[in-house]
């Protein structure tokens, strides 16, 4: 039964990966493609129209944010960020779904190295959002530490011994094929 849970929490874990891997290489694509397009002032004249219009406060601190991000140089970060991030994410779920003994060390080591600044960031700007970001990141890790120690304790035992073969009294002898005295040395060889 715990075999089947863990099982279906690293398939979890897996789906988790490449589909936010996928989703911010989308978006790294779609942001890029407003710089090819011209797109990127239209979109900078949007976040600022929709800030000062905005007249519940989330939606303001929204505006606010989507006007940074819509710099230039926020939008060259931007896409920089979802882009590495997106392939690192959706090498993670690769590795993970290799099921390579290294994979879930390295979705530790990454997930892990972030949790800091995510504690940082709950403490200096408390949201709801960043705790629950925080208890999913936590937990992820947490579950691949322990899959992690149990795949290398597996493969430290190596696999299972083979059984050994039934023992038998004597001669083995297959009843499907009778015996026969025609060997290689009786054969007469083929007429010229």
């Amino acid at each position: 039964m715990q075999a089947r849970v863990d099982e279906a929490a690293l398939r979890a874990v897996i789906t988790y990966k490449w589909v936010k891997g996928v989703v911010q290489l989308l978006l790294a694509g779609a942001l890029a493609l407003t710089f090819v397009f011209g797109l990127d002032d239209d979109l900078a004249r949007w976040a600022h129209e929709f800030r000062n219009h905005s007249t519940r406060a989330y939606a303001v601190v929204l505006g606010r944010f989507l006007e940074r991000a819509t710099t230039p140089r926020g939008m060259h970060i931007t896409v920089l960020a979802l882009l590495v991030d997106g392939v690192v994410t959706c090498f993670e779920g690769w590795a993970l779904q290799r099921r390579h003994p290294w994979g879930a060390w390295l979705v530790v080591a990454v997930s892990g190295s972030l949790l800091p600044f995510e504690v940082y960031e709950l403490f200096h700007h408390f949201s709801w959002i960043r705790l629950l970001v925080l208890v999913v990141n936590l937990a992820v890790v947490l579950f691949l530490i322990a899959h992690a120690r149990a795949q290398a304790q597996a493969l430290q035992k190596g696999p299972p011994a083979a059984s050994p073969p039934p023992a038998t009294d004597g001669p083995e002898t297959h009843e499907s094929t009778p015996p026969t005295n025609e060997g290689p040395r009786n054969r007469e060889p083929p007429p010229a």
